[in-house]
């Protein structure tokens, strides 16, 4: 059995074993996208040893979980996840998702509290915790300014990807722990404890796949990002990163078996912000999907798409939703992006004219998906030429448009 699958088979026999110990759910951002879970499952893992290695022999220690915010089912949909745990032997149902709520909520208030990763605000699906403690976090998004008095450490930098962060923070650090596991020793004569290998593959993978296989073209990698993945390399048993972006990427990008519908499902985080004028509430919903948008159009017909973007806002009880279509088209044409719009609410009746006046995003108008009736409910999609700007960058975008704030001096 890996070091991880030990790791995570320990976890429900503690819950019950010891309900006097803290839980702590290290917890990625909704869209369970890759880098999320890889942050999660390794967050969890680093600081269930360093709880460990610092407390006094017998001391109860808490118990640290990684929690996935999507139904188990919905892992079927991320591929790249699925393929990245399987080749890493991560057996995905030791972990927890939201089917374990029942039990989890069993807990004591006083005795949880959430470490956030790839995010720096408690999701809204996440209210059934309210009197929960963020006792740290690790993110690389726009700061929300919060929990500065509870969290530790609190670390949110501008980088590729989350991994990095956590890569940072807690592997080398680990190293010092390392009387605390397992180790083995290799063919140079050199020991290492037997999670390296394992911990520093599945890091990699985020890492590689957010920065574009860090290639400073594609304006994704920062020098930290480049920094890790070196120092990560050597514990891989790797000579070279090889093709394991495109491995991933490949698995990422294979959408064959999803519909129009659980491809919007996918990928999707969600926010409820409030104008600042009459503070009314605003529900935004934004799907990323890998593929364009004319893929989508050319399978399965314009009517499909529309239905399945209206049902999905209309199931998500959404004021307004996007989709986010990206496609490496290699020689032939690129990194390519694309944004649907679909405004529901009667009051982001004016949203898109906003968005289109926004010059950083270069959004030119495009007609794949148009009809007379999406164009007359307000409905555009667009070629976006500024291909640097993935949802991290359009949301505070979208944000300061929705809610009617000043506009900002970086955008």
């Amino acid at each position: 059995m890996t070091a991880l699958d030990k790791f995570l088979e320990s976890l429900r026999p503690r819950l019950d074993a010891e309900p006097q110990s803290q839980v702590i759910l290290v917890t990625g951002n909704e869209s369970a996208d890759l880098d999320s879970f890889i942050s999660a499952l390794t967050t969890a893992f680093f600081l269930t040893y360093h709880f460990i290695s610092t407390s006094d022999p017998g001391t109860l220690t808490p118990i640290v979980l990684p929690f996935v915010n999507i139904p188990r089912a919905d892992l079927a949909l991320r591929s790249d996840v699925e393929y990245v745990l399987t080749t890493n032997k991560v057996d995905s149902s030791l972990l927890f998702f939201r089917d374990d709520l029942p039990r989890l909520t069993q807990i004591p208030p006083s005795h949880l509290s959430l470490f956030l990763v790839d995010h720096n605000k408690i999701a809204d699906s996440m209210d059934m915790f309210p009197a929960s403690k963020v006792v740290g976090l690790i993110d690389h998004h726009k700061d929300e300014d919060l929990y500065r008095d509870t969290a530790n450490p609190r670390r949110i930098e501008v980088v590729g990807s989350c991994s990095t962060l956590v890569a940072d923070e807690f592997f080398a650090k680990a190293f010092d722990q390392a009387p605390c596991l397992a180790s083995d020793s290799r063919t140079d004569g050199t020991v290492l404890p037997d999670w390296a290998q394992q911990v520093s593959r599945l890091l990699l993978g985020p890492i590689l796949i957010d920065s574009q296989n860090l290639d400073p073209a594609r304006k994704k990698v920062t020098p930290l990002d480049q920094s890790l993945a070196t120092k990560l390399l050597p514990y891989s048993g790797w000579d070279n990163f090889g093709d394991l972006y495109y491995q991933i990427d490949e698995a990422r990008r294979d959408t064959s078996r999803l519909s129009a519908y659980d491809l919007l499902r996918k990928d999707y985080k969600e926010w409820v912000v409030h104008r600042a004028t009459t503070g009314e509430a605003i529900k935004v919903g934004i799907s990323s999907v890998v593929g364009l948008l004319n893929k989508y159009v050319a399978r399965d017909g314009q009517e499909v798409v529309q239905a399945a973007v209206g049902q999905w806002a209309q199931d998500r009880t959404l004021d307004l939703s996007m989709v986010l279509f990206s496609e490496d088209l290699g020689e032939t044409g690129g990194y390519q992006r694309q944004v649907l719009v679909n405004p529901v609410a009667a009051g982001m009746a004016e949203f898109t004219n906003a968005l289109e006046a926004v010059q950083e995003c270069e959004l030119e108008r495009i007609t794949v998906v148009d009809t007379e009736t999406f164009v007359k409910h307000g409905g555009r999609a667009y070629q976006q030429k500024n291909t640097a700007m993935s949802r991290k960058q359009i949301w505070p975008v979208v944000e300061r448009i929705v809610t009617q704030a000043p506009p900002d001096a970086n955008l």
